[in-house]
């Protein structure tokens, strides 16, 4: 696989309730019944405060190091934009541009929390688009 290159990355800290916090379209506060595909991811972590970097990408990026464990995802974005969203609070940070609205992205979510010099849980979570954006569809056959 030829290594993409990054369009866009948003660092941030996150403080972890109950276990738990969300990556969100910035247009929703999620509810229990919603499923990722209503906009929005919901993380576990261990620690109360955990490293998150959000990630968008032209095309699948490669993997990264092999300590990082990942678990694969589609989220759809109705404005283009999402966020981490600490739960109880609504507190947010972590602002990332992925596209155009309305699109439904590809999501890997890496974690990692074996590095001595930093315990603090990592989060890497990456994001491209579903679809082939316009103009680099592939082009049918006329004998289909």
């Amino acid at each position: 696989m030829i290594n993409v290159p990054l369009v866009a990355r948003s660092d941030c800290e996150v403080d972890v309730h109950d276990g738990t916090f969300f990556v969100v379209d910035v247009s929703l506060s999620p509810g229990p019944c919603e499923s990722p595909e209503s906009g929005w991811l919901t993380l576990s972590a261990e620690d109360d405060l955990v490293s998150l970097a959000l990630e968008v990408w032209d095309e699948e990026p490669e993997d990264p190091r092999e300590v990082w464990t990942d678990v694969s995802r589609v989220l759809r974005s109705e404005t283009g934009e999402i966020c981490a969203m600490e739960p109880y609070t609504d507190v947010r940070d972590g602002f990332l541009l992925l596209g155009e609205p309305g699109r439904s992205w590809n999501v890997r979510v890496h974690t990692w929390a074996d590095n001595e010099a930093d315990p603090r849980e990592r989060f890497l979570v990456r994001f491209w688009p579903r679809e082939a954006p316009v103009g680099r569809r592939t082009r049918r056959s006329s004998i289909d």
